[in-house]
Order: C-alpha cells, then sequence, then structure tokens
C-alpha cells in the first residue's frame, strides 16, 4: 500500500461555457481547460446567431479533519451541514476511513464516501467481523482513523480576461502536485494565489509587469508579464521568494518561480499536512 501526505484542504478548479442564442436556445460545455474555454469562446462570440455567453468558475474546496466515533452524528441521523458560505453554489458533508501509519501520514481504506455516523459504524463492525476471513483485507484496527470531509462548491461568473493561462494552470497543477494548499484571493487588482505552509505563514503570488512591479491590471493578451511572489505572515512580508526578470519568455519564468516556490515552500516545512492524531476512532 502507498502512503501519501494527506492535506487537510484540496482544491479543484473548473469552468464551464453557456451560450444562449436569438432563437432560445442553450449550448452548455462543462469540466474544461481554461484554454478550452479560450476556444470555445473565441468559436461562439462572433456567430451572429449568439445573443450571450456566461463564463462559470467553479471550485470545489475539500476540507479534511479527524473525528472519533464519539463525535459522529447518533443512531438515524443525518450529518449536519455548515452554513453556506458567500459565493458556494452547493456544501455536503461525509465520512470515509483512514489508516494511520508510523510516521503520522494517512492512507484512505474503505469505501470513498460514508454518508451517515451508521454508515460509519456498520462499515466499521462489518470490517471487525470479517478479519478472520481470507478474502478480506486485513488491517490493524487500532491504526483505523474516520475523516469528516465537508465538499463546498463554489462559483462566481467570470469575464475571459479572468481566465488563468497555460502556464498559471501549470503552475497550480505542481503546488496541488507537492501537496501545497493554495487559496485564489480575487481582487480589483487581479487574482492572487496564497500558497499556505505548515507553519502558519504563506506565499503570496502575484502578476507582476514586465519591469518587475506588481500589475494594477490584468494582463494584456500576448504581453509576457511577469511574476512577484513574496514570503510572509499575516499582512507583514518578511522576504521577497522571486521577481521576474527582463527577457524571460513566460514560460521560462513560470519554471523559475515555480522552483523558487518549492524552494521557499521546503525551506518553512513545506505546506499543511493532515497527519494522525492519539484519539481513536473507537470507543
Amino acid at each position: 500500500m502507498i502512503t501519501l501526505p494527506l492535506t487537510p484542504e484540496q482544491r479543484t478548479v473548473y469552468w464551464t461555457v453557456t451560450v444562449h442564442d436569438k432563437y432560445g436556445s442553450t449550448h452548455r460545455s462543462t469540466g474544461l481547460h481554461a484554454s478550452a474555454v479560450r476556444q470555445q469562446y473565441d468559436v461562439w462570440h462572433p456567430k451572429p446567431a449568439t445573443a450571450r455567453i456566461e463564463l462559470t468558475e467553479h471550485t470545489l474546496v475539500q476540507a479534511r479533519a479527524i473525528t472519533a466515533f464519539e463525535d459522529l452524528p447518533g443512531e438515524g441521523e443525518a450529518a449536519s451541514l455548515p452554513d453556506l458560505p458567500a459565493g458556494a453554489h452547493e456544501v455536503k458533508r461525509f465520512f470515509r476511513f483512514t489508516l494511520a501509519h508510523e510516521d503520522g501520514s494517512l492512507t484512505g481504506f474503505g469505501p470513498a464516501v460514508l454518508r451517515t455516523g451508521d454508515d460509519v459504524r456498520h462499515f466499521y463492525n462489518w470490517t471487525v467481523s470479517t478479519q478472520d476471513h481470507a478474502q478480506v483485507v486485513h488491517v490493524d484496527l487500532s491504526a483505523l482513523r474516520v475523516l469528516d470531509i465537508t465538499l463546498t462548491h463554489l462559483t462566481r461568473e467570470i469575464q475571459p480576461a479572468d481566465l488563468p493561462d497555460d502556464f498559471t494552470a501549470s503552475l497550480m497543477g505542481q503546488l496541488e502536485t507537492e501537496g501545497l494548499c493554495w487559496v485564489p484571493d480575487h481582487t480589483r487588482r487581479g487574482t492572487y494565489l496564497r500558497v499556505r505552509l505548515a507553519g502558519g505563514s504563506q506565499i503570496t503570488i502575484s502578476d507582476a509587469a514586465a519591469n518587475g512591479r506588481e500589475a494594477d491590471s490584468q494582463r494584456a493578451a500576448g504581453d509576457v508579464g511577469g511574476w512577484l511572489a513574496v514570503w510572509g505572515a499575516g499582512n507583514d512580508v518578511l522576504a521577497e521568494v522571486y521577481r521576474s526578470r527582463r527577457g524571460m519568455t513566460r514560460a521560462a519564468d513560470t519554471v523559475a518561480l515555480t522552483n523558487a516556490v518549492l524552494k521557499c515552500a521546503r525551506e518553512h516545512g513545506g505546506g499543511p499536512i493532515l497527519r494522525d492524531k492519539p484519539r481513536q476512532p473507537h470507543a
């Protein structure tokens, strides 16, 4: 069994294109990459029959925490849901089991979704009762933990200029691969990526103009642009992590930024990791 770090929060971003024509029909494309969204927009926008195009950004945020059996919903009770955050379309809550390893890391075990406390208890009791069978996965029952998972679906209407370019999408994908939690911060001056680190500090990544100054507006199409990344805690900037230099291509610039961010993250403990707690899942 492969053991991987488990982050307390995981994000998935995708986009949808909805085209309304002058005759009352609607065409919708779902789950597209940002570059495909731009292509769809460029195809539909000049058509005489197109009345309106809606671009929607969807963000799925999965928050995970270890819980104990006594904190699960009672018998026959549904799992209570948190309040719907601003900008959220839907919130779901469910549970699953995980195995705790000696190094404190966790690995998923059993069904991916257990909807209620009753489902959790039933699967645990079934696991206990079948440990003597030859055809089941044998586990150390004392290493089982219960994850309480909240899945929040956030949506926002965007313009084509709000779509990340392929290099920005690559950066976000690399951060996720390295187990780093990133949070977008949409402001009037553009979108910032805030990368959360283990010690409570963060790296803030923003677009920068070609001369290295922070950009005041969205980057124009075809502009090479640049990056600025700083490390800090709260509102205090403690160090500059990366600043673009003149003459670099966008691809080379993004690779250099990614390497600098990953180096800084490793120096400060990496990203937050959900680790085992001493509490047992069963009484």
